[in-house]
């Protein structure tokens, strides 16, 4: 009794290879590691000036955070010797 369909054929074709015994990579596997070895190539050093800039902004503000209150202390002073 035969199990196979025969109106669906396999997922994957192997093409005919004179060493039934050669290892099979399909050249969309290949495809697939080089576009992803691009994608880390280039996502690394990009997300690492993003967090330089993030960082500088953050300390950035707080640096502007810290002269804003000083500011507003120092005002408060002078209003308060004033009156």
């Amino acid at each position: 009794m035969g199990w196979s369909n025969p109106f669906r054929r396999g997922v994957v074709r192997r093409s005919a290879s004179p060493d039934p015994n050669e290892p099979y990579v399909p050249w969309t596997l290949l495809l697939a590691v080089v576009v992803l070895c691009f994608v880390v190539i280039i996502a690394v050093p990009v997300m690492g000036i993003m967090y330089v800039d993030m960082n500088k902004a953050a300390s950035k503000d707080a640096e502007e955070t810290r002269k804003m209150k000083e500011l507003r202390l120092k005002v408060l002073r002078e209003r308060r010797g004033e009156e």
